[in-house]
């Protein structure tokens, strides 16, 4: 009779493990990754937002209300900007005007970004992570430029 040894049973218990780990780790990678093409859309939408609101102004109450229509337009309509690879809209903007500077436009735009296996961890129970991102833009003698 063969008798097996010890390190036969090893290999499996050791195989396990490690793919548990690496099963996390991609998993932490993927939603990561997710979470940075939702900031860079988000992004994308801060600064284009800033920049329409920036033309609009003229240094009047008329003019911010105008700029806070205009940073509101790229989320709206048939070709409305959107995150999550273009799937939802921007619904969350805010839109201020730093120090009472009646030249200068800051778009705060954020989103629940959806988690899939970040939702193990215990930061992570909601399943939601929120991604925030805003942009400051200003209108020159040349026209309007990103300052943020």
């Amino acid at each position: 009779m063969k008798y097996r040894s010890r390190k036969d049973g090893f290999v499996l218990i050791v195989t396990c493990i490690v793919l548990v780990i690496l099963l996390g780790l991609a998993g932490l990678g993927i939603d990561i990754g997710r979470m940075y093409v939702i900031q860079s859309e988000l992004q994308a939408f801060a600064d284009a937002a800033a920049l329409n609101a920036a033309l609009r102004l003229d240094g009047t109450e008329h003019g911010i209300t105008r700029a806070r229509q205009a940073a509101s337009e790229l989320a709206a309509g048939p070709h409305a900007m959107k995150w999550d690879l273009g799937s939802q809209p921007i619904n969350d903007i805010t839109v201020t005007f730093p120090q009472s500077n009646l030249q200068s436009v800051r778009v705060f735009a954020s989103a629940p970004a959806p988690l899939i296996f970040l939702r193990a961890l215990p930061a992570g129970k909601l399943g939601f992570s929120t991604v925030a991102v805003s942009s400051v833009a200003a209108k020159t003698a040349e026209g309007a430029r990103l300052i943020q």
